[in-house]
């Protein structure tokens, strides 16, 4: 009993330190943004400001990032809509068809999660300028799409695989169609993957800065990644405008999150142990 108990002191203990490694960069972030214009490069540094103010998030705030913001939800939501349906679909023929084709498919989707977005941002760069579709939101949901989708598809495939089929079988026998199977009986199954999924393909897609500095010209149609390099000039940078920016930009995706994470680890979970 008296090893059982040090032991989890001593976990617990490193779980704490873990933990405030981990937030620390975060707290920084909070801290700076919270600072006046000099405090930042005060010395001694300080950890929290001696006097707080929100100038900065008043600063920061303007009608830039507000377009920014705009042009984030709009690709992002698009971008998760948009694979959700694919991979749910292609997921669902994956997990039930026991064709030779589908896994020599299923193959390639496995392969293509092993090339990095740096790799084939070249060629769909190429690809958008030929279809005349740089500095658009098509551009950049199409590429999102095209990084998100084997993941997603792979996530899916593992929940799907869980699912009994003799439900499925049962709703035949009864009378219901294919498509009616699959949206009336697959799909509510499946809710906790599809969530899994969703929170998967936005945390990928709003914080995504290479894409969407590649494909976007103008600040009309920048994302809140790009947008942040307005705080960095060419002789100096306004730390505290942005951190400001920075806490603002992560503070929904850390939100939702926490809101849906038991549904992203059972996801990721399901789409690591089934074959």
């Amino acid at each position: 009993m008296k090893h059982t108990a040090t032991t989890r002191f001593g976990l617990a203990a490193l779980q704490i330190v873990l933990a405030l490694f981990v937030l620390l960069p975060f707290f920084w972030m909070i801290s700076v943004s919270l600072k006046p214009a000099t405090e930042p490069f005060a010395i001694p540094a300080r950890l929290w400001p001696t006097a707080p103010t929100l100038e900065n998030y008043v600063t920061a705030f303007r009608p830039e990032f507000r377009t920014y913001f705009m042009n984030s939800i709009i690709v992002s939501g698009a971008s998760v809509a948009i694979t959700v349906t694919l991979a749910l679909l292609a997921a669902y023929s994956f997990s039930r068809g026991k064709l030779i084709a589908l896994t020599v498919l299923m193959g390639a989707v496995v392969i293509a999660q092993m090339f990095p977005h740096s790799a084939i941002i070249i060629p769909i760069y190429k690809m958008m300028r030929l279809a005349d579709l740089l500095n658009t939101y098509t551009s950049l949901i199409i590429a999102y799409v095209s990084v998100t989708l084997p993941v997603a598809i792979w996530m899916l495939r593992g929940f799907l695989i869980k699912l009994p089929v003799s439900l499925e079988e049962a709703a035949s026998i009864d009378g219901a169609g294919p498509v009616r199977v699959f949206w009336d009986i697959v799909v509510p199954l499946a809710r906790p993957g599809v969530i899994a999924t969703a929170v998967y393909v936005l945390i990928v897609t709003w914080q995504e800065f290479l894409f969407a500095l590649s494909f976007t010209s103008t600040k009309e149609m920048r994302t809140l990644p790009v947008g942040l390099n307005d705080f960095i000039g060419q002789y100096g940078i306004r730390y505290g405008e942005l951190m400001a920016s920075s806490v603002m930009v992560s503070v929904p995706v850390i939100a939702i999150f926490f809101f849906l994470q038991r549904y992203l680890v059972a996801g990721l979970t399901a789409g690591a142990v089934k074959g």
